[in-house]
């Protein structure tokens, strides 16, 4: 584990500027980027970054507390503790995306439709980009799916988890983290879809045409796939649930993002 290098910085801020944590925030993800910091690397002392910015202790903890609410360190408390580099995550994006939506008075269906234009092309974009690791990845939670029923609630999480897998695959990493806040909205919202073995079993069946289009690295087929799956999808979902689908999103649908996690080092 490295520590960010300590470099003094002189007449960054304005005197009587509001803005002075903002600007360190910044500045401290900028250290981490060009110094090439990995997930799990702790930063500087307190001290030390006190005299490295120029700020005074309570500018320097907004900073840091701001940047622990976005998802890029970890507050770790305790004898050497101090802010940890973490690896951000669909919850955190979901957070942000999920108060802006409350306050726009979004519903549900505007999540749907979301899916609905980028799905199928982030389905073409897996065909053409996904590694050995996604395939494997997707055949797993294909095979998993296979073998549980929609009563349990594995179904539902496994289900989600492939469109993850999918989304990351893409090689597109704001799609990968767009796909997984949508989800964490929906999923922690506890909006209550349920599918019928029927359903069940037609998405078992397009989720394997869409991985073997995938597979074959065609990305056209793939798009087709995907377009036909998520028209089929919407349709289930509007006939079966309009009142979910006019509920409008809340910044609570974001899950519970109180609880940090264990940062975890990169490979």
């Amino acid at each position: 584990m490295k520590a960010i290098a300590s470099v003094s910085r002189v007449n960054r801020f304005p005197k009587g500027s509001g803005k002075r944590a903002l600007t360190v925030a910044r500045q401290i993800v900028e250290d981490i980027e060009q110094q090439g910091a990995e997930v799990g690397d702790r930063l500087l002392p307190e001290q030390e970054m006190l005299v490295r910015y120029g700020v005074a202790r309570a500018t320097l903890r907004e900073a840091l507390r701001f940047l622990e609410l976005q998802g890029i360190i970890f507050l770790r408390p305790g004898p050497g503790g101090g802010p940890i580099v973490q690896e951000p995550r669909p919850k955190d994006f979901a957070s942000t995306m999920a108060l802006l939506l409350q306050f726009l008075g979004t519903t549900f269906r505007s999540l749907i439709e979301v899916r609905q234009a980028v799905g199928p092309t982030m389905a073409a974009l897996a065909a053409e980009r996904a590694s050995d690791e996604d395939i494997d990845k997707l055949n797993t939670s294909l095979a998993t799916l296979k073998t549980l029923s929609v009563s349990c609630d594995s179904y539902a999480e496994e289900n989600r988890r492939f469109h993850d897998v999918l989304a990351w695959a893409s090689g597109n990493p704001l799609i990968g983290f767009l796909i997984g806040s949508l989800h964490n909205i929906t999923n922690a919202s506890e909006v209550g879809i349920i599918y019928t073995e029927g359903e069940r079993d037609y998405q078992i069946k397009a989720y394997g045409r869409l991985l073997k289009a995938i597979e074959d690295r065609n990305p056209d087929l793939a798009f087709t796939e995907m377009s036909r799956f998520i028209s089929r999808s919407d349709k289930y979902l509007e006939a079966r649930y309009p009142d979910i689908m006019s509920k409008i999103v809340r910044w609570q649908d974001a899950d519970d993002l109180s609880v940090p996690r264990v940062p975890r080092r990169k490979r």
